[in-house]
């Protein structure tokens, strides 16, 4: 399919398959079929009311089997309790539940997986990899879950992610190419997203560039123990030339001007050969800028709460609103039957009031019969 964009096309079933089916088909065709997989309602189980109230808004009733519940960290037996996942139409949400037994076993309960990391993953989905390289496995987890409720009908097109457009279909493809090579690291070509268009090699290793600012402190540490190892010469770029020299022939009657020195700008190297002991011992503690890995990781996180409590205010307010519709609902037609129960009483007090009515005529008629007969025996 040429005409796919990865971030703006719709994700129908056919685009995707088709646009699979050009781009990485054989990875593609690795993938079982979503008949193979076990699939069950969630009409046969009890469930809470924050459950209740997700699950109630959705368009269709299917989850997916995808693993066992194994909360402990060495887990010998197979799992009993199951794990099912569930897209909703309207958002490219998954939600994870076990199908746990209650008291009474005859009865299975949903209950929600609040992290992942219990779960034993049925083939396909234990061979998605790990968590090394930069990305997530649950991401390419989701991705195929997506991807067989889709298939199989159950959602129409999927709604793409508004921070990151291509986040379903970098990690379908990926998840694809993990299948394919039976849970192995796959040998990934660049993606746009982290390669860029820098296709030549690096120059790290040829030319020396100057380091950035973060990581000027931390090399003072170092500097201490090589004062007799003299610095390499700074240069300001990778396209610099190393050390050129070139040689000036001046008059010897031209006075001799006074040396300029350069000036140091703050993107330089700040190489200091000796310290003091009283300025830097090995006792004192080395100074170090936060690691933006773990701010970066913070704020994701926070993000991800944040997300978190939107949606579960979202699911809130959904089973609020399906509530208030279903009280409607009764009270209409708790509103027609008392309705026709007081048709019925006034129908049934007519058919009374008619009823005396002809009793007392009876009555009358028998009466006079009843004189009538009298006179006739006296007669």
């Amino acid at each position: 399919m040429y005409d796919f964009n990865e971030a703006r096309s719709p994700l129908t079933n056919d685009n995707v398959q088709s646009w699979a089916r050009t781009n990485f088909s054989t990875p593609f065709r690795a993938l079982p079929r979503f008949a193979r997989l076990n699939w069950t309602g969630f009409d046969e189980f009890t469930m809470s009311r924050p459950v209740w109230r997700s699950l109630g808004r959705s368009s269709h009733k299917q989850l997916l089997v995808i693993g066992g519940y194994a909360p402990g960290p060495d887990i010998e037996e197979e799992p009993t309790d199951r794990v099912v996942a569930h897209v909703h139409t309207d958002e490219a949400e998954v939600s994870f539940y076990r199908i746990a037994e209650t008291e009474d076993t005859d009865i299975l309960e949903l209950q929600p997986v609040n992290s992942t990391a219990t779960v034993a993953f049925h083939a396909p989905f234990c061979h998605v990899g790990d968590d090394t390289g930069g990305s997530k496995a649950i991401h390419r987890v989701s991705a195929l879950i997506l991807y067989y409720f889709l298939a199989a009908g159950h959602v129409r097109e999927l709604v793409r992610n508004k921070s990151d457009p291509t986040m379903f279909t970098r990690n379908f493809k990926d998840a694809c190419a993990w299948i394919e090579n039976d849970g192995e690291r796959p040998i990934l070509p660049p993606s746009r997203r982290s390669s860029g268009f820098v296709l030549s090699p690096p120059l790290c290793n040829t030319v020396p560039v100057r380091p950035k600012r973060s990581s000027t402190i931390s090399s003072l540490s170092q500097s201490t123990t090589t004062e007799d190892t003299p610095a390499p010469p700074i240069t300001r770029s990778a396209t610099d030339s190393i050390s050129v020299k070139i040689k000036r022939e001046r008059d010897e009657d031209t006075l001799i001007r006074p040396k300029k020195h350069p000036r140091r700008t703050l993107s330089e190297q700040i190489v200091i050969t000796k310290f003091q002991d009283s300025i830097l011992s090995p006792q004192s503690p080395v100074p170090r800028s936060p690691a933006p890995e773990r701010v970066n990781k913070a704020l994701t996180d926070r993000i991800q709460h944040l997300k978190d409590e939107n949606a579960d205010l979202k699911a809130d307010i959904g089973g609020l609103e399906t509530e208030k519709d279903e009280i409607a609902r009764r009270m209409a037609k708790e509103l027609r039957s008392i309705r026709a129960i007081k048709a019925e009483n006034e129908q049934m007090k007519q058919d009374l009031a008619t009823v005396m009515t002809r009793l007392t005529s009876v009555e009358s008629e028998m009466t006079l019969i009843r004189a009538k007969v009298e006179k006739r025996a006296k007669g």
